[in-house]
């Protein structure tokens, strides 16, 4: 997919000008303008309008927010808390400037990121934000927004997110079809992901188990069981009534680091995010098991510009019903060659 070209410089934004001065980074943005129940998930703390289709968009990103990756003393920031941010940048960006009203759903269509190089623990971070309508229906709202990231003074990456904004009586009715049309998941399935032990922490990059998403498939090499925890702070901060997209987005990043390190000697970075495309395509419903799928197609393959860099295509289905679709290269961002306008 295609993203924002980086410009040479940032847009000075900490100094007062036009249009709004300087971005703030001391408290959050209101948790009502990024669908947050609690604020300490809120992410953004600021954000201003630079011009047309053009924002600016502040966000602390402390190393111990969302979901506890690696150990302590290990000093890149985790890029899904990266799509994290700029998945509230979008909601807020939607509601601040494009006149969606709150209480309105948002419907996840893709995020992404790509990372030049690692972010640095706890980062103040800048996204120089083009958030746009796109062209089609007028009566629906569908967005897409792309953003460089900046971080330490530098330009650190890329990511992107589309959406869609609908009406709470529209989405209801959608949401209705769908639990009257369920997907035809096999009594095999469900009695392997029942019967399915949860992979150890320490085996996705984690402390905690409770971070944990995925449970081995002890009948299939390549396929792990999603596990869900409705009480979870971060992944279920609020009811929802389908699985939430950030919890597919973290269980293809776990699935992808098993993957990309088995048979690794020693210590294995799993949690090493050079680039992550999430794409999604119906939502999960909340009661029936999801399978996580490693794609044949060039899996674990190295990355012909990188030999450290491995990519991998996933899969999350639901029985007969594809959920959601990964691309994810896994290495140390920055260790390839960098390459001009390239794809997030």
């Amino acid at each position: 997919m295609h993203c924002v070209p980086s410009p040479a410089a940032p847009p000075d934004l900490h100094t007062p000008g036009p249009p709004g001065g300087a971005l703030r980074y001391d408290r959050p943005v209101a948790r009502e303008s990024v669908h947050k129940s609690a604020s300490t998930e809120v992410l953004l703390t600021d954000a201003r309008h630079l011009g047309e289709d053009r924002f600016a968009v502040a966000a602390r990103l402390p190393r111990e927010q969302f979901i506890t990756a690696d150990h302590p003393g290990e000093g890149a920031l985790d890029p899904v808390l990266l799509a994290e941010a700029a998945r509230q940048a979008a909601i807020h960006l939607s509601h601040r400037f494009h006149d969606i009203p709150l209480g309105h759903p948002f419907v996840l269509g893709e995020v992404a990121v790509e990372l030049d190089e690692p972010l640095p623990p706890s980062a103040d971070a800048t996204l120089q934000a083009h958030c746009r309508r796109k062209a089609g229906n007028p009566r629906r709202a569908c967005l897409e927004l792309d953003a460089t990231v900046w971080a330490a003074g530098r330009a650190a990456g890329r990511a992107r997110v589309l959406w869609e904004a609908m009406e709470p009586r529209r989405y209801a009715v959608l949401r209705k079809r769908g639990a009257a049309q369920p997907p035809v998941v096999s009594g095999p399935a469900h009695a392997a992901a029942a019967g399915a032990a949860s992979l150890p922490p320490a085996r996705v990059g984690l402390r905690r188990d409770r971070d944990v998403l995925l449970a081995s498939d002890t009948e299939r090499s390549g396929r792990w069981w999603l596990r869900l925890d409705p009480g979870h702070p971060v992944l279920f901060d609020h009811p929802s009534d389908h699985i939430p997209g950030m919890a597919l987005v973290e269980a293809f990043r776990q699935a992808a680091g098993v993957a990309a390190t088995q048979g690794a000697v020693g210590p294995a970075r799993v949690r090493d995010i050079g680039e992550l495309t999430v794409a999604y395509d119906s939502f999960g419903e909340p009661d029936l098991p999801v399978a996580i799928t490693l794609e044949p197609r060039g899996a674990g393959a190295r990355e012909p510009h990188d030999e450290h860099a491995r990519l991998v295509h996933l899969t999350a289905t639901q029985g007969d019903r594809t959920l959601a679709r990964a691309r994810i290269r896994c290495g140390t961002p920055g260790r390839a060659h960098r390459r001009t306008g390239a794809a997030c």
